[in-house]
């Protein structure tokens, strides 16, 4: 990767350089290396990279960020012959060919040649993200799809603003947010998605207010989280999700209010809810606590898909279309250990670390004892274990997640989802083809089978009034 010299000083360079670093840090198996060419003497403007220190130059902190992920190696180094070069800002490398990409404001876009822009800089680190997605899905499918991209468009773009795909950054959009008050904000899920959206939040200079991070995965970030976790790095392994964002983005002028428990548990109910979560069930239980206004990020193989939930009984709520996963009871789980007989009694009691006596008096008897607890605790951690694998790629997250940061911040400034349709509350974007017309918003109406919106429920209409501002009560 080569960081444009005349544009390195620039915050919109810096921002896709990190970005493009820490996604092909963290593909393993498809990158083999990532060597970083750029400029030294040139100082970081602002929050760039969590994983590095603060207090050195751009190039150090690329690398040393890169390297704290703890996947692909990153290094210092100048274009090979048969490396793939991404070129960030604009540039010509005599007799290198390369994609350049490059991203303003709320706009990132890909090209085969310098993407010339016009207008001034700004520090906003939205396009700069999608431009770093973009082309680590390339190069993503180049190893993996090489079929796609024979199939691929010159030069694309997307614009967050308009949520659409755009040739060029829009010239009225704001480029200054500070001051924007994120206060009762709150962030369910700080998995793949969440923890995109912390970092972009991070990055956005000048917002203010307290939000509330919530994750209640007991596991923490593990290392399958690194490939597709774009805020973490190996030293945060086994520590609690919400936890280490906020301790990698405290010099952010937002204050995180971390929990390492579930939303909706907690007591306070949140003016805008951001829905990360990744199960249908949890979808479900946040909703059912009908908070005025909510955001939803989520990803599915290649594509990204952000909904901004309502209007009450109209637009699809966080439950429509999500039927929550098969739940197994108690009893279920203590006959299927019965049907195992005593290798499966003894196998339990090993990873339970409960004398085997107990567990067969368990298995007959059941119990509701701290015995009977554990194990079901233990059975449960072995069911989750046979859910079938998630396809995640970081580039899928990142996109869901810088999405879901731009509308939480055009929510808060009462600006819609795309002003060339204002009934729209959905906006998807695949990488499979990331230039074909698919792409964009469109309006998702309620699910006419779900219970937890439907205009009969009497909870539909507490949420309606809260979603109006006249109030409604805790629920």
């Amino acid at each position: 990767m080569v960081v444009a010299p005349e544009t390195a000083q620039l915050s919109e360079t810096q921002h896709t350089a990190w970005m493009l670093i820490n996604l092909l840090a963290r593909a393993q198996r498809v990158v083999h290396q990532v060597k970083v060419s750029c400029p030294t003497d040139v100082a970081l403007t602002g929050r760039i990279v969590p994983l590095a220190p603060r207090d050195v130059e751009l190039a150090e902190a690329l690398v040393s960020g890169g390297e704290a992920v703890g996947a692909v190696p990153v290094t210092p180094g100048s274009p090979g012959r048969d490396d793939v070069v991404l070129i960030v800002g604009a540039t010509r490398l005599d007799g290198v060919p390369g994609r350049h990409v490059r991203g303003r404001g709320w706009w990132g876009g890909v090209g085969d040649s310098p993407i010339e822009l016009t207008g001034a800089p700004n520090d906003l680190p939205f396009g700069p993200y999608v431009a770093a997605a973009l082309a680590a899905a390339e190069v993503f499918l180049d190893v993996r799809l090489p079929a796609a991209a024979e199939r691929r468009p010159t030069f694309y773009g997307w614009d967050c603003w308009k949520s659409a795909l755009v040739a060029h950054p829009g010239e009225l959009t704001p480029a200054d947010l500070r001051k924007v008050d994120l206060s009762g904000t709150a962030l369910a899920g700080v998995g793949a998605v969440g923890a995109a959206w912390v970092h972009t939040i991070w990055a956005t200079p000048g917002l203010i207010g307290d939000v509330t991070l919530a994750d209640a995965d007991a596991k923490g970030i593990t290392t399958s989280n690194l490939n597709r976790c774009a805020l973490f790095g190996h030293a945060g392994l086994d520590q609690p999700k919400a936890d280490e964002a906020a301790r990698l983005t405290a010099d952010s002028t937002v204050t995180w209010r971390p929990h390492h428990s579930r939303l909706e548990e907690l007591p306070d109910l949140p003016t805008l809810l951001v829905s990360a979560v990744d199960t249908n069930r949890a979808r479900e239980a946040l909703q059912h606590r009908y908070p005025p206004r909510i955001l939803s990020g989520s990803t599915r193989d290649l594509r990204a898909e952000i909904l901004c939930i309502g209007p009450p009984g109209v637009g699809a709520c966080l439950r429509c279309y999500n039927k929550p996963e098969s739940f197994t009871g108690d009893d279920e789980l203590r006959a299927r250990t019965r049907t195992g007989g005593p290798d499966a009694i003894a196998a339990l009691a090993k990873t339970a670390s409960v004398p085997t006596a107990e567990v067969a008096d368990w298995v007959e008897q059941g119990s509701c004892d701290e015995v009977g607890a554990r194990l079901l605790r233990t059975l449960r951690a072995a069911e989750q274990g046979r859910e079938p694998p998630r396809f995640a790629v970081g580039f899928t997250s990142v996109m869901a997640g810088v999405l879901l940061a731009a509308e939480t911040i055009k929510t808060l400034i009462g600006t819609p989802l795309t002003s060339d349709s204002p009934r729209s509350n959905n906006v998807t974007f695949q990488f499979f083809a990331p230039a074909s017309n698919i792409n964009g918003a469109e309006h998702r109406a309620r699910d006419l089978s779900c219970a937890a919106c439907a205009p009969t429920n009497p909870a539909t209409a507490v949420w309606r009034r809260r979603f109006d501002g006249k109030g409604g009560g805790p629920r």
